[in-house]
Order: structure tokens, then sequence, then C-alpha cells
């Protein structure tokens, strides 16, 4: 099969081209590339998050199939590729080293904003000691907004702080959630997010982004926060509202914020954000190795069992087409 592949990396599309070893593949490091140069015997795509997916990529040569590199497919027109019988799969991260990276980011932020990183960092370069104080994040309490992959792997790494935790996820949660994982409270995004917020010390958004979790951070709920609490976003940027993030930041509800994800990407040093405690990655949630040759793994298997026995098990559109 011919298989496009838009992604910004050179080495992610290093890692991956092994996995689809029989397939004839061709690279593109942005969408633009692809526009000018694609075949249009091309009957799969392959692409990167963050690059909007729209009818101008899909009413292109005769594509069958888009895989979208990671588990957020909000990028890709679902509609529109319904319309033409495009299948979209994506890579859950459930049991994947993908999650336990997004994870492991999860608990860098949580670290280094209690820590005061950037204060850290302004006393190096002043060549002041002893400064700044931070807080411990043992016995803390927060709120994991999504309980996939991601949120699941937080919760263990998180276990010997003794902290108190407060989980949500989509669907109706069932009796004894909470102590099957053995956390505080455990209830959906819709009913239960609100209520806990005047507790929260850490708020940690790892959903995807839906209808109902647009905005989820905006001046309503940053008023109902506990003065001082932090914010970190490794979910997609849409769960937070830009002006109420700096609203909040620059009176001080919010003490810090972590983030990934940014609502221009890529984001650059001048955006008015950094003017405030924000300690950022750009967009790197999933970019290791380990994470990389898994949503690699689960990319190609997608594709080759689509082939091999039309599996669609990983298609997010099938009961659209």
């Amino acid at each position: 099969m011919n298989i496009a592949v838009i992604l910004r990396s050179r080495e992610m599309f290093s890692i991956l081209k092994p996995f689809l070893d029989g397939h004839n593949v061709t690279h593109y490091t942005s969408k633009e590339d692809f526009r000018q140069s694609f075949l249009s015997e091309d009957l799969a795509l392959i692409v990167n998050a963050g690059i909007p997916i729209g009818e101008d990529i899909l009413s292109c040569g005769n594509i069958k199939l888009v895989q979208q590199f990671g588990i957020g497919y909000e990028n890709v027109d679902i509609d529109y590729a319904s319309k033409k019988s495009i299948l979209v799969f994506n890579a859950p991260t459930l049991g994947t080293y993908n999650a336990v990276s997004v994870a492991e980011l999860s608990l860098f932020f949580i670290l280094a904003l209690a820590r005061d990183y950037n204060g850290c960092v302004n006393s190096i370069s002043h060549g002041i000691a002893n400064q700044p104080m931070g807080h411990s994040i043992s016995e803390k309490k927060f709120a994991i907004v999504g309980l996939g992959g991601i949120g699941l792997e937080l919760i263990k790494m998180l276990k010997p702080f003794k902290p108190e935790i407060y989980g949500f996820k989509h669907s109706k949660v069932e009796e004894g959630y909470a102590e099957k994982l053995g956390i505080k409270f455990a209830g959906t995004v819709d009913d239960d997010f609100k209520k806990v917020l005047p507790l929260a010390d850490y708020i940690i958004l790892a959903v995807p982004l839906e209808k109902n979790t647009e905005d989820l951070i905006d001046d309503s709920t940053v008023g109902l926060m506990k003065s001082g609490a932090y914010v970190i976003n490794v979910g997609r940027a849409g769960l937070i509202n830009k002006d109420s993030l700096i609203k909040g930041l620059k009176n001080g509800k919010i003490k810090g914020a972590g983030l990934d994800v940014f609502w221009e990407e890529p984001v650059h040093i001048s955006d008015e954000i950094f003017h405030f405690n924000v300690i950022a990655t750009p967009h790197i949630g999933g970019a290791t190795y380990e994470s990389i040759g898994d949503i690699s793994r689960i990319c190609a298997k997608n594709i080759n069992d689509w082939i091999d026995k039309g599996d669609l098990t990983n298609c997010v559109n099938k009961d659209l087409i």
C-alpha cells in the first residue's frame, strides 16, 4: 500500500518507518509539502497531532484511511472524512509507554511548580543562594481530569506521596471505582468536577477535547478554584480558555501553570502567557523513544489489520460511515 506520512519530526519518522515494512512510504514534514507532491494513489495517511486535516487534505487523491499518530484526533474533520467514507483511526494510550511518558511529564510539572523552578532559574542567573522557598507535594490534593491511560499512570506515580486524589471521567463511574483505584473520589466531568475545585492544590488535565471539555478552565471554574492552585495541561490547548488562564495567573488565583500544549503551535517565547509563572514544554508529552515506538507499532497494526481482515478496532468513526 502507498502510505503518506505527515510528521514534523524526521526522527519520529525514522522510528515509524521500520514498522511499515512492505509498504511504499513517503514522508512529508508539513501538509503544505504533502499538497504539493502527494501521490494520487496514496491510500493511507498517517498524521501528526496538531496538524489540521480537513477537506483540503482529505479530498486529495484516493485516501481511504487516516491514522492519527497518537490518541487525540480533534485535528481531523471527522464529519467530512465520514462523508467521504474515509476511516479514521487513533492509537490509544492505555497500557503503552505513551501513557507512561505523558504521565511522567505531568509529574515533572507538578514537582517543578511546587519547587518554583522559574524562581530557581532566576536565583541562579542573579547569583542568589537559598532562594526561593517551595512546597512539598506530599499529602496534597490532586484533581486528575481524565482516567484513561495517562490519568491511571499518574495515579500510580503519585501514590508514594500519600496524596488525596480526585479523578474524573466522561462516562458514568461504577460503584466502588474510587476504591479500586485507591483514590479519594471518582466522578464525572459534567457532574462532579466543579465540586472539587475549591479543594484541589493541583488540577491536571489529561482528557480528550470534546464539546463538554472545551474551555473546561474558564472564568467560572477559575473563580471556584482554591486560591494559589496550580493548573497543568498535557491534553489539548482547547481544554483551557487562554484569557481566563491569564487572568487567573495575573490576579494570583492560579499560582502557576505547566503547559505542554498551546493554542498556536509551535509556540514562541514572545507569547503573552510567558509573562507569568508558566513552565512549558513544546508538545513533547509523548516524545520519548519508548512512546514513539509504541505509537508506531499501534499505527502499523491498525493499518495492516484493516488491510488483512477489515479490522476496525481503533477506528473512531466506524459508526458514522
